[in-house]
């Protein structure tokens, strides 16, 4: 099955030298769920949007960028995402990704007043979907953000969130997830970026990312979500395209 990965900002070195970029993360943890993958990189930032039907589904990646600004290229996938839902296309967004989706389809994102989320922090998980093929009440992601959703689209089901962040996580059917925090990064390269933002938050707030880094993430858990979605949509594709063959025989 081929994914689309489009990367929407680049990380910087040292940083990448170590870990690479969001795409060779996002392959990386992915490919070691399901080796059935192949993937191809388009770079919006560079003007590059794929055709809907080069892959099977897409994944929109995090940035150091803000959804609601009106940079050409953010722009530009807005309309792409617009004509990714109309085709019912599967599309996951992280971070940047979920936050870009939710304005291009009617919502609203903003610069939080309540700060930085950066560390890990739990959310609720208020609905099940059938891809969510494990059932659980709450889950702790790896988070890096200043930004959030605060007016959701039409349509769209938030499934988790907390005080915090309540827009963190929503669905729209079966062919729409996407999510604030990040399944792809390690907790070494989370920890970097705390270091490198060490300055933007207070101590007390630095020693506290350390402690919520260091305890158990559900990143496997979540990119188990992301494969199962994938999966099952390409899955209901194959059925569909059967039934029409049927249809004109």
């Amino acid at each position: 099955m081929k994914i689309g990965i489009i990367t929407c900002g680049h990380v910087d070195p040292p940083l990448s030298d170590d870990h690479g970029q969001y795409a060779d993360m996002i392959e990386s943890v992915l490919y070691d769920i399901n080796d059935g993958y192949t993937f191809q990189d388009y770079d919006a930032t560079l003007g590059q949007f794929p055709e809907y039907g080069e892959c099977h589904g897409f994944i929109i990646s995090g940035s150091v960028h803000n959804a609601y600004d009106e940079d050409p290229w953010i722009l530009q996938l807005s309309e792409w995402i617009v004509g990714c839902e109309a085709q019912r296309k599967p599309l996951v967004g992280i971070c940047f990704g979920h936050q870009l989706i939710a304005r291009a389809l009617g919502g609203k994102v903003e610069k939080s007043n309540k700060g930085w989320g950066i560390g890990s922090y739990e959310v609720q998980i208020k609905a099940q979907k059938k891809w969510m093929n494990l059932a659980v009440d709450t889950a702790r992601l790896l988070v890096s953000h200043q930004d959030q959703v605060v007016i959701v689209p039409g349509g769209v089901k938030v499934i988790a969130g907390n005080d915090f962040c309540p827009n963190f996580m929503f669905v729209k059917d079966n062919h729409l997830f996407t999510v604030q925090g990040h399944p792809e990064f390690s907790t070494s390269f989370t920890e970097k970026l705390v270091e490198k933002r060490k300055h933007l938050i207070t101590p007390s707030y630095y020693h506290q990312a350390f402690e919520e880094i260091n305890k158990p993430q559900d990143s496997a858990l979540i990119l188990h979500w992301i494969d199962s979605f994938f999966v099952m949509a390409q899955q209901s594709k194959s059925i569909e395209n059967r039934m029409k063959q049927t249809e004109f025989h």
